[in-house]
């Protein structure tokens, strides 16, 4: 049986935004990721709240994904990335994801990697774009100036509330896993 170390408590009971960790490679936290996927799966899949905050957060991005690929965010964010040699999605930045929001993602059927796909960028950024269902809110909310541009205001209001419905449920699974967790290990313990 797995047992959480004191200091891989303190990382998972931490909120993703606040989780700026350069200590804890991110190999690490996608191994310990992993084993808490393993562990908890069965039983976070079968609380009704979680199980349906998974559907809509699954349904809100695939709404918000679409409406990137629909106002063009997603081609001018690959055309800067492969033509003008910036990229939103810089090495390091993996370093921002913690435990818990890397278990959501192993939850929304994503395979994380074993070795960084793309040399200079982020660990998670692969060839087609960001591996990540569930991202943090720099990666979901941030827009250059030169997309803000090239959006039109209806655009921008639609994408901001799209991204939005999106973020909040991402943050609402986030604390409802990490409840759960933290109720059931302290069950588990007390037992």
């Amino acid at each position: 049986m797995y047992e959480l170390t004191e200091e891989n408590r303190q990382q998972l009971m931490m909120r993703s935004t606040e989780c700026l960790d350069d200590v804890s490679p991110i190999q690490h936290k996608i191994k310990l990721a992993r084993k808490l996927h393993i562990k908890w799966e069965v039983a976070i899949r079968q609380d009704p709240d979680i199980n349906s905050l998974l559907r809509k957060l699954k349904r809100f991005i695939k709404i918000s994904q679409q409406a990137m690929h629909a106002f063009g965010v997603a081609d001018a964010c690959k055309r800067c990335d492969e033509e003008e040699g910036g990229s939103c999605c810089g090495a390091g930045l993996e370093n921002k994801f913690d435990v818990l929001l890397l278990l959501m993602n192993l939850l929304l059927g994503v395979s994380l990697p074993n070795d960084r796909l793309r040399p200079g960028s982020c660990y998670l950024l692969t060839e087609t774009g960001c591996m990540l269902k569930v991202r943090l809110v720099l990666c979901v909310d941030f827009l250059c100036p030169k997309i803000v541009n090239a959006l039109t205001h209806d655009q921008l209001i639609k994408l901001q509330t799209v991204s939005g419905d999106e973020l909040v449920t991402s943050f609402i699974l986030y604390d409802a896993i990490k409840k759960f967790i933290r109720r059931s290990a302290w069950y588990s313990v007390s037992s």
